[in-house]
């Protein structure tokens, strides 16, 4: 048991991650204050000039809401957006996310509150972190190497839960150009160990696309393994490695649990989004970017809402399914333009979750 509870150091940020699927339905029973700053409706900005947009109705599961920091104009995602809105999510326009398109939006998170207890952050409001909002100017901005844009990360054991013995996060999928040169949906519903703790069996679920169809759920197992075992996502089955047959190598000892894809065979993944699930997907060919190996998409603003980095924090008063917002300020570049932003409310005037207002002034 030692080797797997080293696995609660490795992915931290797993257990955030993990927590995505079950806040989609956040509700509230009252608002946030009212946003405190300047409201001058689109136009160009003036340089330093604070605006707020208020309320991105961004409450949709599947649907990205695309914002312009030029114009302070919700936009199709065809339109020239920097930063897409999903819930709590927080989506730069960057190659893992648009892929050719991409307009290369980078940021950096200031998280000048990362720091704070839970009660700080409590305490924080719109009008009382507008000041320091205000003093961030081009003097903070950072060396260009500090900019970072959404990437598709290397994480072999990304489909675990971690947090005592690894569980399999059945929510969590990829879209996966296979070895034969088609496309697949895959996951991992199920992992369990002996009493002596070795693997006692993995369950897996794909989807096969034929054409533009993706084809129906087929689950299979593999039971007591005690080596590294290759599986086809083509035949949903193990298979007796011979070139280019398998896409997925799992490795079963404790001290790895990986799936590694067949590089030398151009297999490679992109991280399925929270929403549509698994069963709800329509394509598995249809993803921004591939890479040759089992992806996570993360950024520079954390899509976690129990990392004190990103924009948001679950439930600080113990109270109830709420988020607040941490305030923390964080830096969009765009082509020539530097602007700054922070995420100010998760709620209308309602009490309705999703309907989020932002504050962001261009700084250079």
């Amino acid at each position: 048991m030692k080797a797997l509870l080293n696995y609660r150091s490795v992915s931290r940020r797993a257990q955030q991650l993990a927590l995505l699927g079950g806040l989609a339905l956040l509700g509230a029973c009252e608002s946030e204050s009212a946003p405190t700053g300047p409201q001058t409706p689109g136009g160009e900005l003036a340089l330093n000039e604070i605006r707020t947009l208020s309320p991105v109705n961004a409450t949709s599961n599947d649907t990205l809401v695309h914002i312009s920091l030029a114009t302070g104009a919700v936009v199709p995602a065809s339109g020239a957006w920097d930063i897409a809105l999903r819930r709590f999510e927080v989506r730069l326009n960057s190659p893992a996310v648009t892929g050719a398109s991409s307009r290369n939006v980078t940021a950096f998170a200031v998280a000048e509150n990362r720091g704070m207890s839970n009660e700080q952050f409590l305490a924080l409001t719109p009008a009382s972190t507008l000041a320091a909002f205000d003093a961030v100017r081009s003097a903070q901005i950072p060396a260009d190497t500090a900019f970072k844009s959404d990437r598709l990360d290397n994480n072999p054991t990304g489909y675990l839960n971690f947090g005592g013995v690894p569980s399999a996060n059945a929510n969590r999928y990829w879209k996966v150009r296979t070895a034969s040169g088609g496309y697949a949906l895959f996951r991992v519903t199920a992992l369990t160990f002996t009493p002596q703790v070795q693997v006692a069996s993995i369950a897996f679920e794909v989807r096969v696309q034929q054409g533009s169809t993706l084809g129906a759920p087929q689950a299979f197992t593999i039971t007591a393994p005690t080596a590294p075992v290759s599986i086809s996502l083509a035949t949903a089955s193990q298979v007796t490695p011979n070139g280019c047959n398998w896409d997925f190598q799992f490795n079963p000892a404790t001290t790895a649990l990986t799936l590694l894809p067949n590089a030398a065979c151009s297999v490679a993944t992109s991280a399925g989004p929270a929403s549509p699930t698994f069963a709800a997907a329509t394509s598995a060919s249809d993803a921004a970017q591939y890479v040759p190996y089992l992806s996570t998409l993360s950024g520079p603003i954390p899509n976690s809402s129990s990392d004190k980095i990103g924009p948001f924090l679950y439930n600080l008063a113990g109270t109830g399914n709420r988020l607040s917002p941490t305030f923390n300020t964080y830096l969009v570049r765009s082509g020539a333009a530097t602007y700054k932003l922070q995420f100010i409310n998760y709620y209308n005037e309602t009490g309705a979750s999703g309907y989020i207002t932002l504050r962001y002034a261009r700084i250079r």
